[in-house]
């Protein structure tokens, strides 16, 4: 069995898990590669982690019937400013 079709094989929860605990792990690797000396980043990335902590898949069924689906943006542009941070401390 190739890694694909078993990754297929899985549900849409432990896919989503899968991801969160992959970008969660990446994400502290970050916070302890950043100096302690630059504050807003740590407390920037830290928000992100409590963020991304919080998300749960959603049915499409309350997707449509909810309004306050801007987690989704939220957490993108996060993750894309937390990328810079990489950039930019990961070479330290």
């Amino acid at each position: 069995m190739s890694l694909n079709s078993f990754f297929d094989t899985l549900d849409t929860d432990t896919k989503f898990n899968a991801w969160r605990e992959s970008i969660n792990s990446k994400l502290v690797h970050l916070k302890n590669t950043i100096p302690i000396e630059n504050r807003n980043e740590l407390n920037y990335v830290g928000e992100t982690l409590q963020l991304l902590s919080k998300l749960t898949p959603l049915n499409s069924n309350y997707v449509s019937n909810n309004p306050d689906t801007g987690n989704k943006q939220e957490l993108i542009k996060r993750l894309k400013i937390c990328n810079s941070y990489y950039r930019k401390f990961g070479n330290q």
